[in-house]
């Protein structure tokens, strides 16, 4: 059985939507995903990583 975590760091959101890290930071400023700030770091809800593939990815119609 594979446990997915529910948080990501920057470098895994990144791999996981296949987008370099610096436009994860601009979705993160532009509030398009959700992330909560950790010391230096963010850590990105997998939720919200999913949601921005169902809203922005799946239904250009």
């Amino acid at each position: 059985m594979i446990i997915e975590p529910a948080l990501y760091t920057v470098a895994e959101a990144a791999v996981y939507l296949r987008y370099s890290a610096g436009k994860i930071y601009n979705m993160i400023h532009d509030k398009e995903i959700k992330a909560a700030k950790r010391g230096r770091s963010y850590l990105i809800l997998k939720t919200s990583l999913d949601d921005y593939l169902n809203n922005h990815m799946f239904n250009s119609n």
